[in-house]
C-alpha cells in the first residue's frame, strides 16, 4: 500500500517531533479549523480589515529582549505577537550564526505612547513590529522600515523555454543532473488518506529535524479541513516510492496555486542532499505550467536577504510581493541603540528588503570601511531595483560607542 498510516520513524533530530493525527480519529469539528485558517489567510478585503482592527487595537504590547550569553549584542522586539515566533527567532538564529549564543529572555509590556515618545527596550537592537499606520507615529530617525512578511511568486509562461530560463543556470543545471540518477515521477493524490500519510511520514518529521523546537505548522484540523479541500497534494516518487510531497491551497479564483506545507519522507536529511526536495518545486512548476495555472506563490518568509529559503527560492525567478493576507500592512522597523562592533557585524551580515520612502521595496547592503557589504547574498529578483549601500558611520552617527564587551 502507497500510503500506509503507520507510525513514523524517529526523526533525525534531538527534539521531539509535534503530535500527529491518530489514524481514523479526527473528531475535531471542521469549522473551527477553516475559521481559523480564514482569519489568518483570507485576502478578502473586509477580513483583512477587521484583522488589522484587532490587531491595532491593545494599548500596550509586549516587550522581549534577548540577551546574548556574554553582553555583545542584546536584541528586543516589540509590538505584534506574532513577531515573538517569526522575527525574534529569526534574529536570534542570524545572531547565532555569528557566534553570539542566546543565553537569556526578558519580558515587559510597554505602552505605543511611550515607544512614540522615542523610550524603547533596552537593548543594541530593538525591532517594532506593528501596522503600517501604527508605525507611522513612531520615531523614524535612523532606522529602517521593511515588511513584516514577504510572498515569492513566479509568474508561470506557455513556454517550456520560458519558465527554463527564469530559473538559474546552476539550478537547472543541478536538477537536471539530480534527475538523471533518480527515477523520479510527479503524481496527485487529494484523499484524506494520502494527506494522513504525508502529514505524519513527510511534514511532521521535516518540520522536527529542520527547525526542532523553533518549528511552526499548521495543526491537523487546519490541513485537513481547511486547506485539502481548497487544494490539492502531490508526491515525488522514486521508483514509485513517496520520497517528498508538497500541500498546496487554491486561491478562490483558482489562477494562484499555494504552496503550505512541504516534507520529505521521515524528515531524512538525504533527501536533500540527493536532491529531493528542490525537485519539488520544479516539478510543480512544471506541473502548472502544463495545466495552465497563471501563478505558483512559494507562500511567506521574513524579508531577510539573507535567510537560506530566501536564497534558495530566489532561484526560481519569483518576484517579491507583500502578502495577500493581512501581513499586507504590517511592518518591522529596525532601530540601532547602540554602535557596536557585533551590530556592525550583525547588520552587515543580514541585508534586508526594506520599504522606500515611495513604498516600494528595496534590497539594503549595510557596510563599513572594514566590513564590505554582502553582495554575495544576492537579492537578484525580477522587479526589485539594484541594491542601496547605506554606511553604517551615517546609520550609527549620534549613537553612543560603549567598550567592546570579550566572552
Amino acid at each position: 500500500m502507497l500510503f500506509e498510516p503507520r507510525s513514523p520513524r524517529p526523526p533525525r533530530s534531538s527534539r521531539p517531533a509535534p503530535s500527529a493525527p491518530r489514524p481514523a480519529a479526527d473528531v475535531v469539528p471542521a469549522l473551527p479549523a477553516r475559521l481559523r485558517y480564514t482569519w489568518n489567510n483570507s485576502p478578502h478585503p473586509v477580513l483583512r480589515a477587521a484583522r488589522r482592527v484587532v490587531d491595532d487595537a491593545p494599548t500596550r504590547v509586549r516587550a522581549v529582549v534577548s540577551r546574548e550569553r556574554h553582553g555583545r549584542l542584546d536584541i528586543a522586539y516589540v509590538g505584534l505577537p506574532a513577531g515573538r515566533a517569526n522575527i525574534l527567532q529569526l534574529l536570534e538564529q542570524q545572531r547565532g550564526a555569528l557566534g553570539m549564543s542566546t543565553g537569556r529572555r526578558e519580558h515587559a509590556l510597554v505602552a505605543w505612547r511611550d515607544l512614540a515618545r522615542g523610550v524603547l527596550p533596552p537593548a543594541d537592537l530593538v525591532v517594532v513590529g506593528a501596522e503600517a499606520g501604527r508605525l507611522a507615529g513612531l520615531p523614524s530617525d535612523r532606522s529602517v522600515t521593511a515588511p513584516f512578511r514577504i510572498h515569492l511568486t513566479v509568474d508561470i509562461p506557455a513556454r517550456l523555454d520560458d519558465l527554463e530560463q527564469r530559473i538559474s543556470k546552476r539550478e537547472r543545471w543541478q536538477f537536471r543532473r539530480d534527475r538523471a540518477r533518480h527515477d523520479w515521477a510527479w503524481t496527485q493524490d487529494a484523499t484524506p488518506r494520502a494527506l494522513e500519510f504525508f502529514y505524519r511520514r513527510m511534514h511532521l518529521p521535516t518540520m522536527a529535524s529542520r527547525h526542532g523546537d523553533r518549528s511552526r505548522t499548521e495543526p491537523w484540523p487546519v490541513a485537513r479541513h481547511a486547506i485539502l479541500p481548497h487544494g490539492t497534494l502531490f508526491f515525488l516518487t522514486d521508483a514509485g516510492r513517496p520520497v517528498a510531497g508538497v500541500l498546496c491551497h487554491w486561491s478562490a479564483d483558482r489562477t494562484t496555486l499555494t504552496t503550505r506545507l512541504l516534507g520529505v519522507l521521515d524528515g531524512d536529511e538525504r533527501h536533500y542532499r540527493d536532491g529531493a526536495f528542490k525537485a519539488v518545486y520544479h516539478h510543480l512548476l512544471h506541473w502548472a505550467r502544463e495545466q495552465g495555472v497563471p501563478r505558483v506563490d512559494f507562500y511567506g518568509t521574513e524579508a531577510f536577504v539573507s535567510k537560506g529559503i530566501f536564497q534558495w527560492k530566489r532561484r526560481l525567478g519569483p518576484r517579491v510581493e507583500l502578502p495577500p493576507n493581512h501581513f499586507s500592512t504590517k511592518r518591522i522597523r529596525l532601530y540601532p541603540r547602540r554602535d557596536t562592533p557585533a551590530l556592525r557585524d550583525f547588520l552587515v551580515a543580514n541585508p534586508l528588503l526594506a520599504h522606500q520612502q515611495d513604498g516600494s521595496l528595496a534590497p539594503v547592503y549595510f557596510t563599513d570601511d572594514e566590513r564590505p557589504p554582502r553582495l554575495d547574498l544576492s537579492a537578484r529578483c525580477p522587479g526589485l531595483p539594484s541594491p542601496h549601500t547605506v554606511p553604517l558611520s551615517a546609520f550609527f552617527e549620534g549613537l553612543p560607542t560603549p567598550a567592546p564587551v570579550t566572552p
